[in-house]
C-alpha cells in the first residue's frame, strides 16, 4: 500500500476540486489509481470534498496507533462512526449501536475516543463533544427561596417513581438563556429518557404550565403519573396540573439537583443543539422539534442502546 505525502494529498485536492479523473491525478503524483480511490473514499468529510489537512492528520494519527488502523482504515465503518458524531452521539452510543446493528463491523468506545483526541481541539466534532474536563461548580445557597404551596415533597413521591419502574413518571425544568429572551421547557421521563421540549416567551408560572399543558396533550394519559420539579417560582402554579392531567405532583429538596438527575442529564444533551449564549427567543418551533426528537432516537447505554422512542411506544 502507497503511503502518500502532504504534498501529494495537496495535489489531489487541487485536481478534484479541478474535475480531473482518478486515473489523471494517480499518473500526475505517481501512484496506483486503487490508491487514489482508496484515499478519496477515506477522507472526503464534506459533501464530495477532499480536505488534505484532514486526511494528513488522519494518516499520521493511524499510523501512531495500529488498533485504531485496523478499525477505522474501513471506509464504511468510519463513515457511520463520522456521521452518528456529527450528530452529537457519544462514543459509548456509537459502539453500542454498532454492537446492535447486526452485520456492522464492531468498534470499541476507548477507539473512537482515541480518534476523536487526534483531532484538533477547535475541530467541529471535538468542539461538539459535552466533557471538556470542567468541574462543576457546586451550587451555594445564598437566600431562603420562597417555596410553592401546597407542595409535596419528593420524599413522598411513590416508590415505583423513584425506581423507575413504569413509564410516567416525569421530571421537569426551566432552561434560561442568557439573554433571558426565551426559555425552553423540558421534560424527561424517567424510565425510557423519552423527552419533551416547550419553548415559551416568559418565566411566569401561568405561561410555563401552559407550555406544559400544550406539551402533554399528544401523550397518552396512561403515561402520564407523576411529575417532580426544583422550587423555581415559575412552577408556583403547578395546582393547575392535576385539573388537566391526572397527575401527582411533587418538589425536591432546594439545591438538591441530583433529586432530578434524569432531567438535569438531557439538559445537557440539550445544549448540543442550542448551546449557551444562543437566544431562546429566536428559536423556531421546527428547532425545538428537531432536538427533542434526535435526542429521543439516541441510543442509551442503560437501555441496552434502545432508544428512548422505541421504548416510549
Amino acid at each position: 500500500m502507497a503511503h502518500l505525502t502532504f504534498h501529494q494529498r495537496v495535489v489531489i485536492s487541487v485536481m478534484q476540486r479541478h474535475g480531473k479523473k482518478q486515473k489523471e491525478i494517480a499518473e500526475e503524483i505517481g501512484v496506483s489509481p486503487s490508491t487514489v480511490s482508496r484515499e478519496l473514499a477515506r477522507n472526503q468529510v464534506t459533501g464530495k470534498h477532499y480536505h488534505p489537512l484532514h486526511a494528513e492528520r488522519r494518516a499520521n494519527f493511524l499510523k501512531k496507533r495500529p488498533s485504531v488502523v485496523s478499525k477505522l482504515e474501513d471506509p464504511e465503518l468510519f463513515e457511520v462512526v463520522s456521521e452518528k458524531l456529527a450528530l452529537n452521539w457519544s462514543p459509548e452510543q456509537i459502539s453500542g449501536y454498532l454492537w446492535k446493528q447486526a452485520g456492522k463491523r464492531q468498534i470499541s468506545h476507548q477507539t473512537i475516543y482515541k480518534y476523536l483526541w487526534s483531532l484538533d481541539r477547535n475541530h467541529p466534532i471535538r468542539k461538539a463533544m459535552r466533557r471538556s474536563g470542567r468541574r462543576n461548580r457546586k451550587q451555594k445557597p445564598g437566600f431562603i427561596r420562597k417555596q410553592a404551596a401546597d407542595r409535596v415533597s419528593i420524599h413522598d413521591r411513590p416508590k415505583v417513581a423513584s425506581n423507575r419502574k413504569r413509564i410516567g413518571d416525569w421530571e421537569l425544568d426551566l432552561v434560561v438563556c442568557k439573554k433571558s429572551t426565551g426559555y425552553l421547557v423540558t421534560a424527561v421521563d424517567r424510565k425510557t429518557g423519552y423527552t419533551l421540549v416547550g419553548r415559551c416567551k416568559k418565566k411566569s408560572s401561568r405561561l410555563v404550565m401552559d407550555t406544559i399543558r400544550s406539551m402533554f396533550n399528544r401523550v397518552p394519559e396512561k403515561h402520564i403519573k407523576t411529575m417532580t420539579f426544583d422550587n423555581g417560582t415559575e412552577f408556583f402554579y403547578h395546582r393547575l396540573l392535576p385539573s388537566w392531567f391526572k397527575v401527582k405532583v411533587f418538589f425536591a429538596d432546594p439545591y438538591c439537583s441530583g433529586q432530578r438527575g434524569t432531567n438535569e442529564n438531557t439538559n445537557g444533551l440539550l445544549r448540543q443543539y442550542f448551546p449557551k449564549g444562543v437566544d431562546y427567543g429566536s428559536i423556531s418551533w421546527q428547532q425545538v422539534r428537531k432536538a427533542a426528537m434526535l435526542l429521543n432516537l439516541r441510543p442509551r447505554k442503560r437501555h441496552g442502546y434502545q432508544t428512548p422512542a422505541s421504548l416510549f411506544e
